[in-house]
């Protein structure tokens, strides 16, 4: 494509070195590129058993919360609610959200003293593993977020209620996805684990040696996860249509690596990449008008137009044409990960011997037709075959909320 929109400008090695430098650097200095945040989170012990924990999820469109235990038969979920995450249609206050999570932990804590907070937005984690909120993403808006302590501000809602002081972990999604798989019966088949999330966001976490961490200045050979904020790496080559939408979102020039390859926003690059080729004649009038009308194009409907099922106005040959764009700029996505996931295995050296644990949630992998497929295809000819590296994908249904009960029961 000329307009710089095709797959194989992110050329496998040369943006997984990029990546790998950017990680670097984030150990060793405060930087916004790979940030590399340390998240004072252990996850090499067994978890306890037959200890209750209180989770939250405030996650990139769903809010939850359950009581989560870990048992022999393996592990047990209760009261599990859902519903939309407050600040997605419409803005909403910090201290309505705050409120609004103590009415949904409240019920659970005649049963344990224990919270994990899973909030998926950049955060700065404290050494007591509170997080201190530095901006919002995704398009959600919470007014007064930046700056305040979660944790210390969901204690002193519960407190003013008559509650008492709990213990809360707070984490990223990404760690909690990481934990989640951790937690496994069989985690000893593993050589290492990787936490990746791609679904309304995309992120990744792993676990490095405290020496290795050097902002730290510790000593110490203890272990502990480290969570990328990898949205943030700008390294990938960008077309005229990232640039076109960067450009009318009001967070123009940040996070742009997951503006590249998340559900958030992978429909609309297709949707402006398909208005583009319609102003240059290449879909039929009664396809171009169907596109230019589209005020919006959401992931899963781009990702199954790129499967073939597009709208009857579509021509053969439109189809064919929106076919072969969406389809690149979803293999684009999978490549940006799979450069993400290997400059990993690089930097870990893991994956030699026992294979890798990659726990991976979000709709995007879950859901999508093409991306998995897309980025297990990738991982398997770069980190398999040319870097030699061993691993396995695994997800499922509630990894996040098993994890951050993980994170609050280890820590």
């Amino acid at each position: 494509m000329r307009h710089g929109m095709n797959a194989d400008r992110v050329e496998l090695e040369q943006y997984s070195k990029a990546f790998y430098g950017c990680m670097r650097r984030g150990l060793d200095e405060k930087q916004e590129l790979v940030p590399m945040i340390p998240t004072y989170l252990r996850g090499e012990a067994q978890v306890p058993q037959n200890r209750k924990a209180a989770v939250i999820d405030a996650g990139g469109t769903n809010y939850r919360t359950a009581l989560v235990s870990f048992e022999e038969s393996g592990c047990r979920l209760e009261k599990l609610e859902r519903s939309q995450m407050p600040g997605t249609t419409k803005p909403a206050e910090w201290q309505e959200f705050i409120a609004r999570t103590a009415d949904g932990i409240e019920p659970l804590l005649s049963q344990t003293d224990l919270i994990g907070f899973c909030f998926s937005y950049p955060a700065e984690v404290t050494p007591d593993i509170d997080s201190r909120v530095l901006s919002l993403t995704k398009q959600v808006k919470l007014i007064g977020a930046e700056g305040r302590l979660l944790g210390a501000d969901l204690n002193a809602e519960l407190e003013r209620r008559g509650l008492g002081k709990k213990k809360i972990v707070v984490l990223n999604d990404t760690p909690a996805t990481l934990l989640g798989g951790s937690a496994l019966p069989d985690k000893g088949k593993y050589g290492g684990f990787i936490g990746m999330v791609a679904g309304t966001g995309v992120n990744t976490c792993c676990m490095l040696p405290e020496e290795k961490i050097g902002k730290l200045c510790s000593i110490s050979s203890e272990k502990m996860l480290i969570n990328l904020e990898s949205g943030s790496f700008d390294g990938f080559p960008r077309g005229d249509f990232d640039l076109e939408l960067d450009a009318a979102l009001p967070d123009t020039g940040h996070y742009i690596g997951e503006k590249l390859c998340s559900g958030a926003y992978l429909g609309e690059v297709c949707r402006y990449t398909l208005q583009g080729a319609a102003r240059e004649g290449l879909l039929s009038e009664q396809a171009a008008k169907y596109i230019f009308n589209l005020d919006r194009l959401d992931t899963p409907t781009a990702d199954s137009w790129g499967t073939g099922k597009l709208p009857e106005c579509f021509s053969e040959a439109d189809r064919g044409t929106a076919v072969y764009i969406i389809r690149e700029l979803f293999d684009r996505a999978a490549r940006c990960m799979c450069c993400n996931l290997s400059a990993i295995l690089h930097l870990t050296g893991e994956g030699r011997e026992k294979p890798v644990c990659i726990s991976a949630d979000g709709s995007l992998f879950k859901k999508s037709a093409q991306f998995r497929p897309m980025l297990e295809k990738h991982m398997a000819n770069y980190a398999g075959e040319k870097l030699g590296r061993k691993f396995e994908f695994i997800t499922g249904e509630e990894l996040t909320l098993l994890g951050t009960a993980a994170a609050v029961l280890l820590n």
